[in-house]
């Protein structure tokens, strides 16, 4: 089996929460589509060319690399002229003004996703029912080797010079936090969230049935028993406690907690097989669905083919 062998099998199109204004609006919303790059790339691409801070710009999640993605993105009005954008080019990058708006894209301001995925290089064609597929959190969360979740750990742990040492970063002096805080926080909440992920990962593969699980943070309180005996076993093995989620050193990057759905949601489930082109003698597969925001659906083609 093979997805995202080419970048075109693997689509995502943001399902957008937007109310749309008048030009008097704060915020301009522009629909960005990229080819083979990072989200967090092109916002920094866009803000050396408008020569802004990225907090300028807001969006609602993290697309992946090897895909062709459509997402919202919005920008402070008073800051830039639209031609500015209009003229903004890189190779599998485009942008295009949306309309205007009141409210700052924050992340996690979306329905949901829309996929349509080419799973190839198949043996057999077989009837596919996405039936209950556990909610988890997909590998590209962790970064290679896990680096994401390594470095969420240390901060949660106030380890702060082996964040830096993770990060390559050379501090002023032994000034570890300052260095840090020099990043953007959007991507420090990533880490410390890949930290959760994996602890709630590590829950849900040991909890049979129930609606929600927890994703750990300072404030979690526990509804079902064994699922607080089932973290507290796993919190043990990884010398945490939830009041270290409060990271009072860099405030901003500190984690309530939250739940999760324990069992994914795919709405609008349809497929086509057909033989693969790139690979004679096999079959691929062209899988579309829908999934709420913050879903894989890496999670839903793994467990469909295995």
């Amino acid at each position: 089996m093979k997805i995202k062998y080419k970048e075109e099998d693997f689509l995502v199109e943001e399902i957008p929460l937007l109310e749309f204004g008048t030009k008097e609006n704060k915020y301009s919303y522009f629909l960005l589509n990229k080819n083979g790059k990072n989200t967090s790339d092109v916002i920094n691409e866009i803000c050396r060319h408008l020569r802004i801070h990225n907090k300028f710009i807001g969006f609602a999640g993290n697309k992946d690399k090897t895909a062709i993605t459509s997402q919202y993105i919005s920008i402070m009005t008073n800051i830039f002229e639209i031609k500015d954008i209009e003229s903004f080019k890189i190779e599998g990058v485009s942008l295009k003004f949306a309309g205007y708006g009141s409210e700052r894209i924050n992340l996690g301001d979306l329905k949901g996703n829309r996929f349509v995925i080419t799973v190839r290089q198949l043996n057999d064609e077989k009837e596919l029912n996405p039936g209950k597929i556990k909610n988890y959190f997909g590998e590209q969360r962790f970064g290679k080797n896990n680096l994401n979740s390594s470095i969420g750990k240390c901060l949660v742990k106030k380890n702060f010079r082996k964040v830096c040492e993770l990060l390559s970063i050379k501090p002023n002096g032994n000034n570890f936090i300052e260095a840090i805080k020099g990043l953007d926080v959007r991507l420090l909440r990533l880490y410390v969230n890949a930290y959760q992920s994996m602890l709630w990962n590590e829950a849900a593969r040991k909890i049979k049935n129930a609606d929600e699980v927890e994703v750990i943070g300072f404030l979690t309180e526990f509804e079902n028993e064994d699922v607080k005996k089932i973290y507290g076993e796993i919190m043990k093995n990884e010398d945490i406690h939830k009041e270290e989620f409060l990271i009072k050193q860099i405030k901003e990057i500190s984690m309530e907690g939250t739940k999760r759905k324990l069992f994914l949601d795919v709405k609008d489930f349809s497929y086509k097989w057909s033989d693969d082109e790139l690979f004679p003698g096999k079959k691929k597969c062209v899988v579309s669905f829908c999934l709420d925001k913050g879903c894989y659906a890496t999670v839903v083609i793994e467990s469909l083919f295995g």
